[in-house]
Protein backbone atom coordinates (compact mmCIF):
# COMPACT_ATOMS: atom_id res chain seq x y z
CA UNK A 1 0.00 0.00 0.00
CA UNK A 2 1.20 3.45 -0.94
CA UNK A 3 0.77 6.64 0.92
CA UNK A 4 -0.04 10.15 -0.47
CA UNK A 5 -0.96 13.84 1.62
CA UNK A 6 -3.48 15.94 -0.23
CA UNK A 7 -4.01 19.48 -0.14
CA UNK A 8 -7.14 21.72 -1.27
CA UNK A 9 -5.49 25.22 0.86
CA UNK A 10 -7.99 26.87 1.70
CA UNK A 11 -7.79 30.21 3.42
CA UNK A 12 -9.96 31.55 6.32
CA UNK A 13 -9.92 35.32 7.05
CA UNK A 14 -7.54 35.32 9.64
CA UNK A 15 -4.93 33.31 7.41
CA UNK A 16 -2.88 34.48 4.62
CA UNK A 17 -2.08 32.66 1.49
CA UNK A 18 1.32 33.50 1.96
CA UNK A 19 1.50 31.00 5.63
CA UNK A 20 -1.13 28.41 4.00
CA UNK A 21 1.63 27.79 1.28
CA UNK A 22 4.55 27.88 3.25
CA UNK A 23 3.19 25.57 5.88
CA UNK A 24 2.22 23.21 2.64
CA UNK A 25 5.55 23.44 1.39
CA UNK A 26 7.14 22.22 4.83
CA UNK A 27 4.42 19.66 5.57
CA UNK A 28 5.31 18.09 2.58
CA UNK A 29 8.88 18.22 3.01
CA UNK A 30 8.08 16.58 6.42
CA UNK A 31 5.98 13.97 4.91
CA UNK A 32 9.60 13.57 2.80
CA UNK A 33 11.36 12.91 5.59
CA UNK A 34 8.90 10.26 6.92
CA UNK A 35 8.24 8.25 3.99
CA UNK A 36 5.00 9.17 2.47
CA UNK A 37 5.17 8.42 -1.11
CA UNK A 38 3.22 11.50 -3.05
CA UNK A 39 2.25 14.85 -2.37
CA UNK A 40 -0.80 16.03 -4.37
CA UNK A 41 -1.90 19.11 -5.30
CA UNK A 42 -6.04 20.20 -6.13
CA UNK A 43 -6.19 23.25 -8.81
CA UNK A 44 -9.21 25.34 -7.64
CA UNK A 45 -9.91 29.59 -8.70
CA UNK A 46 -12.02 32.05 -7.50
CA UNK A 47 -12.86 31.26 -3.95
CA UNK A 48 -9.93 31.76 -1.32
CA UNK A 49 -11.88 30.29 1.61
CA UNK A 50 -12.09 27.25 -0.27
CA UNK A 51 -8.62 27.35 -1.80
CA UNK A 52 -5.99 29.33 -2.35
CA UNK A 53 -4.19 26.65 -5.05
CA UNK A 54 -4.99 28.43 -7.77
CA UNK A 55 -1.50 27.25 -10.09
CA UNK A 56 -0.48 24.31 -8.16
CA UNK A 57 2.49 23.57 -10.55
CA UNK A 58 4.33 26.04 -9.29
CA UNK A 59 3.69 25.27 -5.61
CA UNK A 60 5.04 21.86 -6.80
CA UNK A 61 8.03 22.93 -8.29
CA UNK A 62 8.77 24.84 -4.71
CA UNK A 63 7.93 21.41 -3.83
CA UNK A 64 10.04 19.08 -5.77
CA UNK A 65 13.39 21.88 -4.45
CA UNK A 66 12.73 21.34 -1.24
CA UNK A 67 12.43 17.62 -0.99
CA UNK A 68 14.56 14.35 -2.26
CA UNK A 69 12.13 11.39 -2.83
CA UNK A 70 8.53 12.34 -2.94
CA UNK A 71 6.43 12.28 -6.19
CA UNK A 72 4.62 15.35 -6.83
CA UNK A 73 1.16 15.03 -8.35
CA UNK A 74 -1.91 16.69 -9.18
CA UNK A 75 -5.42 16.14 -7.72
CA UNK A 76 -6.25 17.34 -10.24
CA UNK A 77 -5.41 19.81 -13.19
CA UNK A 78 -8.54 21.06 -14.25
CA UNK A 79 -7.54 20.50 -17.58
CA UNK A 80 -10.52 21.75 -19.98
CA UNK A 81 -9.36 25.42 -18.24
CA UNK A 82 -5.66 25.17 -19.87
CA UNK A 83 -3.88 25.03 -23.21
CA UNK A 84 -2.97 21.48 -23.86
CA UNK A 85 0.18 22.15 -25.33
CA UNK A 86 1.37 24.67 -23.25
CA UNK A 87 0.43 22.22 -20.01
CA UNK A 88 2.51 19.52 -21.37
CA UNK A 89 5.71 21.70 -21.46
CA UNK A 90 4.55 23.27 -17.55
CA UNK A 91 4.16 19.48 -16.48
CA UNK A 92 7.40 17.85 -18.40
CA UNK A 93 9.08 21.07 -16.42
CA UNK A 94 8.27 20.09 -13.28
CA UNK A 95 9.13 16.44 -13.45
CA UNK A 96 12.64 17.89 -15.24
CA UNK A 97 12.76 19.91 -11.63
CA UNK A 98 11.90 17.18 -9.65
CA UNK A 99 14.29 14.51 -11.42
CA UNK A 100 11.51 12.40 -12.14
CA UNK A 101 9.16 12.92 -9.95
CA UNK A 102 5.95 14.23 -11.02
CA UNK A 103 2.56 12.73 -11.37
CA UNK A 104 0.19 14.04 -13.88
CA UNK A 105 -3.47 13.94 -12.21
CA UNK A 106 -6.51 15.34 -14.31
CA UNK A 107 -10.13 15.88 -14.39
CA UNK A 108 -12.67 18.16 -16.04
CA UNK A 109 -13.77 19.74 -12.60
CA UNK A 110 -17.24 20.37 -11.80
CA UNK A 111 -17.78 23.80 -10.50
CA UNK A 112 -19.52 26.20 -13.01
CA UNK A 113 -17.65 29.09 -11.86
CA UNK A 114 -14.63 27.83 -13.05
CA UNK A 115 -15.61 27.22 -16.53
CA UNK A 116 -17.24 30.94 -16.01
CA UNK A 117 -13.93 32.42 -15.11
CA UNK A 118 -12.31 31.31 -17.57
CA UNK A 119 -14.99 31.86 -20.56
CA UNK A 120 -15.45 28.30 -21.23
CA UNK A 121 -18.59 26.60 -21.98
CA UNK A 122 -19.12 23.67 -19.47
CA UNK A 123 -21.34 21.78 -21.71
CA UNK A 124 -17.99 21.61 -23.83
CA UNK A 125 -15.91 20.27 -20.74
CA UNK A 126 -16.05 16.35 -21.31
CA UNK A 127 -15.18 16.90 -25.53
CA UNK A 128 -12.62 19.45 -24.28
CA UNK A 129 -11.21 16.95 -21.48
CA UNK A 130 -10.79 14.32 -23.79
CA UNK A 131 -9.04 16.58 -26.59
CA UNK A 132 -6.55 17.61 -24.31
CA UNK A 133 -5.74 14.67 -22.86
CA UNK A 134 -4.78 13.50 -26.37
CA UNK A 135 -2.80 16.69 -27.15
CA UNK A 136 -0.76 16.92 -23.80
CA UNK A 137 0.21 12.82 -24.29
CA UNK A 138 0.83 12.99 -27.88
CA UNK A 139 2.64 16.02 -27.42
CA UNK A 140 5.48 13.86 -25.21
CA UNK A 141 5.38 10.97 -27.10
CA UNK A 142 6.31 12.56 -30.59
CA UNK A 143 8.65 15.33 -31.57
CA UNK A 144 6.60 16.20 -34.79
CA UNK A 145 2.68 15.60 -32.77
CA UNK A 146 0.35 17.04 -34.83
CA UNK A 147 -3.35 17.55 -34.20
CA UNK A 148 -6.71 19.08 -35.62
CA UNK A 149 -9.72 18.31 -32.78
CA UNK A 150 -12.66 20.71 -32.08
CA UNK A 151 -10.88 22.68 -29.66
CA UNK A 152 -7.45 22.02 -29.93
CA UNK A 153 -4.77 22.03 -32.60
CA UNK A 154 -1.04 21.12 -32.93
CA UNK A 155 1.35 21.75 -35.75
CA UNK A 156 4.17 19.05 -35.24
CA UNK A 157 6.32 21.76 -32.79
CA UNK A 158 8.43 19.37 -30.31
CA UNK A 159 8.19 20.95 -27.11
CA UNK A 160 11.22 21.42 -24.53
CA UNK A 161 11.61 20.06 -22.37
CA UNK A 162 10.60 16.87 -22.39
CA UNK A 163 9.58 14.53 -19.17
CA UNK A 164 12.54 12.67 -17.75
CA UNK A 165 10.04 9.80 -16.98
CA UNK A 166 9.44 7.61 -20.13
CA UNK A 167 7.01 7.52 -21.91
CA UNK A 168 5.50 10.04 -19.47
CA UNK A 169 4.85 10.90 -16.13
CA UNK A 170 2.28 8.43 -14.57
CA UNK A 171 -1.27 9.52 -15.61
CA UNK A 172 -4.41 9.66 -12.93
CA UNK A 173 -7.74 10.71 -14.06
CA UNK A 174 -10.58 11.84 -11.27
CA UNK A 175 -13.36 10.27 -11.73
CA UNK A 176 -16.83 12.28 -9.52
CA UNK A 177 -19.03 11.52 -11.81
CA UNK A 178 -20.74 7.92 -12.29
CA UNK A 179 -20.01 7.69 -16.14
CA UNK A 180 -16.63 8.95 -15.99
CA UNK A 181 -15.11 5.58 -14.03
CA UNK A 182 -15.66 3.58 -17.41
CA UNK A 183 -14.24 6.25 -19.54
CA UNK A 184 -11.16 5.84 -17.78
CA UNK A 185 -11.44 2.17 -17.86
CA UNK A 186 -11.65 2.29 -21.34
CA UNK A 187 -8.59 4.90 -21.59
CA UNK A 188 -6.61 2.90 -19.28
CA UNK A 189 -5.40 5.13 -16.59
CA UNK A 190 -4.90 5.21 -12.84
CA UNK A 191 -7.91 6.61 -11.13
CA UNK A 192 -8.30 8.90 -8.18
CA UNK A 193 -11.72 8.33 -6.32
CA UNK A 194 -12.95 10.52 -3.19
CA UNK A 195 -16.14 8.50 -2.12
CA UNK A 196 -17.25 11.54 0.56
CA UNK A 197 -18.19 13.34 -2.71
CA UNK A 198 -19.32 10.67 -5.24
CA UNK A 199 -20.88 8.88 -1.59
CA UNK A 200 -19.92 5.08 -1.15
CA UNK A 201 -22.05 2.98 -3.24
CA UNK A 202 -20.88 5.67 -6.25
CA UNK A 203 -17.56 4.58 -5.60
CA UNK A 204 -18.11 1.22 -5.40
CA UNK A 205 -20.29 1.07 -8.68
CA UNK A 206 -18.27 3.32 -10.20
CA UNK A 207 -14.93 1.52 -9.59
CA UNK A 208 -16.85 -1.82 -10.40
CA UNK A 209 -17.51 0.40 -14.25
CA UNK A 210 -13.32 1.06 -14.32
CA UNK A 211 -12.40 -2.68 -13.65
CA UNK A 212 -14.89 -4.10 -16.21
CA UNK A 213 -13.75 -1.62 -18.95
CA UNK A 214 -10.28 -2.30 -18.54
CA UNK A 215 -10.67 -5.92 -18.74
CA UNK A 216 -13.18 -5.19 -21.71
CA UNK A 217 -10.68 -2.57 -23.75
CA UNK A 218 -7.55 -4.57 -22.88
CA UNK A 219 -5.66 -2.80 -20.16
CA UNK A 220 -3.65 -4.81 -17.34
CA UNK A 221 -5.40 -3.75 -14.43
CA UNK A 222 -1.85 -5.12 -12.25
CA UNK A 223 -0.26 -2.46 -14.03
CA UNK A 224 -2.42 0.58 -13.02
CA UNK A 225 -3.70 2.02 -9.69
CA UNK A 226 -6.92 3.23 -7.60
CA UNK A 227 -6.19 6.23 -5.38
CA UNK A 228 -8.87 6.54 -2.64
CA UNK A 229 -8.79 9.83 -0.86
CA UNK A 230 -9.38 9.97 2.58
CA UNK A 231 -9.51 13.01 5.48
CA UNK A 232 -8.11 11.81 8.69
CA UNK A 233 -6.79 13.27 11.98
CA UNK A 234 -4.50 10.98 14.62
CA UNK A 235 -4.13 12.09 17.63
CA UNK A 236 -3.28 10.16 20.95
CA UNK A 237 -6.68 9.84 22.10
CA UNK A 238 -9.85 9.83 20.34
CA UNK A 239 -11.40 12.46 21.99
CA UNK A 240 -8.38 14.70 20.60
CA UNK A 241 -8.84 13.19 17.30
CA UNK A 242 -12.17 14.20 16.85
CA UNK A 243 -12.33 17.62 18.87
CA UNK A 244 -9.39 18.18 16.07
CA UNK A 245 -11.50 16.50 13.14
CA UNK A 246 -14.59 18.61 13.67
CA UNK A 247 -13.29 22.06 13.59
CA UNK A 248 -11.57 21.36 10.33
CA UNK A 249 -14.47 19.53 8.74
CA UNK A 250 -17.19 21.82 9.67
CA UNK A 251 -15.39 24.63 7.94
CA UNK A 252 -14.88 22.57 4.76
CA UNK A 253 -18.76 21.73 4.71
CA UNK A 254 -19.87 25.45 5.44
CA UNK A 255 -17.59 27.02 2.84
CA UNK A 256 -19.16 24.14 0.41
CA UNK A 257 -22.69 24.79 1.35
CA UNK A 258 -21.77 28.65 1.17
CA UNK A 259 -20.79 27.60 -2.75
CA UNK A 260 -23.75 25.83 -3.07
CA UNK A 261 -26.44 28.73 -1.95
CA UNK A 262 -24.83 31.24 -4.70
CA UNK A 263 -24.03 31.02 -8.40
CA UNK A 264 -21.05 28.32 -9.39
CA UNK A 265 -22.85 25.03 -7.68
CA UNK A 266 -20.86 21.77 -8.01
CA UNK A 267 -21.24 18.26 -6.86
CA UNK A 268 -19.31 18.29 -4.09
CA UNK A 269 -21.25 21.20 -2.98
CA UNK A 270 -25.16 20.00 -3.70
CA UNK A 271 -23.42 16.96 -1.90
CA UNK A 272 -22.78 18.96 1.74
CA UNK A 273 -26.45 19.92 2.09
CA UNK A 274 -27.19 15.94 3.35
CA UNK A 275 -23.21 15.93 5.21
CA UNK A 276 -22.60 16.62 8.80
CA UNK A 277 -19.27 16.25 10.44
CA UNK A 278 -20.15 13.09 12.04
CA UNK A 279 -21.09 11.39 9.05
CA UNK A 280 -18.51 12.20 7.21
CA UNK A 281 -16.26 10.54 10.15
CA UNK A 282 -18.02 7.59 10.65
CA UNK A 283 -18.62 6.90 6.43
CA UNK A 284 -15.32 8.86 5.07
CA UNK A 285 -12.94 9.78 7.07
CA UNK A 286 -10.24 7.90 9.13
CA UNK A 287 -10.60 9.78 12.57
CA UNK A 288 -8.74 8.13 16.23
CA UNK A 289 -5.74 6.76 17.50
CA UNK A 290 -3.45 5.21 15.17
CA UNK A 291 -5.15 1.61 15.92
CA UNK A 292 -8.58 3.07 15.11
CA UNK A 293 -7.42 4.75 11.81
CA UNK A 294 -5.48 1.70 11.01
CA UNK A 295 -9.13 -0.43 11.52
CA UNK A 296 -10.75 2.58 9.35
CA UNK A 297 -8.33 1.93 6.70
CA UNK A 298 -8.44 -1.71 6.83
CA UNK A 299 -11.86 -2.00 6.12
CA UNK A 300 -11.68 0.92 3.20
CA UNK A 301 -8.57 -1.39 1.92
CA UNK A 302 -11.53 -4.36 1.99
CA UNK A 303 -14.12 -2.27 0.67
CA UNK A 304 -12.09 -0.51 -2.41
CA UNK A 305 -9.69 -2.37 -2.98
CA UNK A 306 -7.26 0.35 -3.68
CA UNK A 307 -3.14 0.64 -4.57
CA UNK A 308 -2.95 4.17 -2.40
CA UNK A 309 -4.39 6.14 -0.12
CA UNK A 310 -4.88 9.83 -0.38
CA UNK A 311 -4.34 11.25 3.05
CA UNK A 312 -6.70 14.60 3.43
CA UNK A 313 -4.76 15.57 7.32
CA UNK A 314 -6.70 18.89 7.06
CA UNK A 315 -9.92 18.57 5.37
CA UNK A 316 -11.01 22.21 5.99
CA UNK A 317 -7.85 24.18 6.77
CA UNK A 318 -8.40 25.05 10.36
CA UNK A 319 -5.79 22.80 11.97
CA UNK A 320 -2.79 25.12 13.23
CA UNK A 321 0.48 23.37 11.27
CA UNK A 322 1.72 22.11 14.63
CA UNK A 323 -1.55 19.80 15.12
CA UNK A 324 -1.29 18.01 11.17
CA UNK A 325 2.79 17.51 11.81
CA UNK A 326 1.71 16.02 15.00
CA UNK A 327 -1.04 13.57 13.17
CA UNK A 328 1.24 13.56 9.91
CA UNK A 329 4.69 11.96 12.64
CA UNK A 330 1.92 9.75 14.58
CA UNK A 331 0.65 8.14 11.39
CA UNK A 332 3.54 7.43 9.43
CA UNK A 333 5.38 6.12 12.85
CA UNK A 334 2.31 3.79 13.82
CA UNK A 335 -0.26 3.03 10.80
CA UNK A 336 1.93 3.09 7.74
CA UNK A 337 4.21 0.41 8.80
CA UNK A 338 1.49 -2.04 9.42
CA UNK A 339 0.44 -1.43 5.56
CA UNK A 340 3.83 -2.41 4.33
Amino acid sequence: MEFGIFYQLPCAVDQTPAARIQDTIAQCQLADELGFDAAWLAELHFNPRFSVMSAPLMIGAAIAQATNRIRIGNAINLLPLHQPVRLAEEVATLDVLSNGRAIFGVGRGSMPSHYQGFGIDQEEGRARFLEGLEVVLGSWADEDFTYQGKYYQSYGQRITPLPIQQPHPPVYVAANSADTFGIVGSLGHNILVAPTIVTTQGALAGLESYRKELAANGHDSAKLKVNINVPMHVAATEAEAVKGFEKTIDNYLATLREIGRARGASQGASRAVSLTSQIVMNEFAAVGTPDQVFAKLEKFKEMYRPDEFMCWFNIGGMLPHAYVESSMRLFAKEVMPRFQ
